[in-house]
């Protein structure tokens, strides 16, 4: 159980299937190039901190665990949670304007199956944007979709311009801490079904499975 708290640190979790997008998602936050953006590889955790805005953050970049490329490990994804340890205060999902893909669904869907349906508290869409252009709305963006990722998650979403200026990043941390204050007394936990172990419920809920190298993970503290 756990009672969400900012004391020390807040740790995001970046979701997605565009992995660069989601490493350039993580190195604008952090006002410099942490995460690799060219090429990512489809198999690596990586996590880094740093202090953004006075504020002591972990990012954790997540490959796309709906690739068939990627094949779960249990002692690797121990590792993972181990890396959020206790558990994320933000999961961001991470999207391109107007590329809102199956695969974002389903790790919405996975969300669910990890942590519950009380996990969309925490979840926050976030829009990375290149330089000039215009706000995207999420409705917008899915209008088309015969299920729209609004109706999936409901939480807030945010414009974050590709190197932008820092007070974009400091709506978003905002947006961050009031999500956890609003959450306060709540629990963002783990939801598995009985006699599942937490691989076995990401392998149940991966569209496909296939024999690869295991995952890898990189950590850095600034």
């Amino acid at each position: 159980m756990l009672v969400v708290s900012v004391s020390e640190e807040l740790r995001i979790v970046l979701l997605g299937s565009d992995a660069a997008v989601k490493a350039s998602c993580g190195n604008t936050i952090f006002g410099r190039q942490v995460f690799s953006e060219s090429p990512p590889s489809p198999h690596l955790f990586e996590r880094h901190d740093g202090m953004v805005l006075k504020r002591r953050l972990v990012i954790i970049n997540t490959p796309d665990l709906f690739s068939p490329a990627v094949s779960p490990e249990e002692q690797d994804l121990k590792k993972f949670f181990h890396l959020s340890c206790p558990e994320p205060h933000a999961l961001l999902l991470v999207l391109k304007p107007g590329t809102i893909t199956k695969k974002d669904r389903d790790t919405l869907q996975l969300i669910t199956t990890v942590f519950g349906t009380g996990a969309f508290e925490y979840v926050i869409v976030v829009f990375m944007l290149e330089a000039q252009m215009e706000y995207v709305s999420i409705t917008d963006t899915d209008s088309r979709s015969e299920k729209p990722l609004l109706q999936i998650s409901k939480g807030p979403h945010h414009n974050l311009q590709r190197n932008g200026d820092q007070s974009q990043v400091q709506n978003l941390l905002e947006i961050i801490e009031e999500m956890v204050e609003e959450n306060r007394g709540h629990d963002l936990k783990m939801d598995p079904k009985p006699g599942l172990t937490k691989t076995e419920i990401i392998c149940q809920t991966m569209v496909k499975r296939h024999k690869s190298k295991p995952l890898h993970f990189h950590y850095c503290m600034h």
